[in-house]
């Protein structure tokens, strides 16, 4: 399925706060962001494969958007199939 609303890369940023998982397509659109109950983005991480992230995904964006004491320190990208 390769439709405009498939996860083709996901991104783990963490802050000081909690961790953040985000889905974006393969046009870098942001999908969605993850409730890290654990499983869903084990699975993800498990299934994906480790990757830098694209530089096209708007990550200035959303890490500008983390309060200021939170911002991000560290990431990880991985693309799905």
């Amino acid at each position: 399925m390769n439709g405009p609303y498939s996860a083709k890369y996901l991104v783990l940023l963490q802050t000081q706060h909690a961790p953040r998982a985000l889905l974006f397509n393969g046009e870098h659109d942001f999908l969605a962001e993850l409730d890290d109950d654990g499983f869903v983005v084990d699975t993800l991480v498990r299934a994906g494969t480790p990757c830098p992230p694209p530089p096209a995904l708007p990550l200035d964006h959303m890490v500008s958007n983390e309060a200021s004491g939170s911002m991000s320190t560290g990431l990880q990208c991985y693309a799905l199939r």
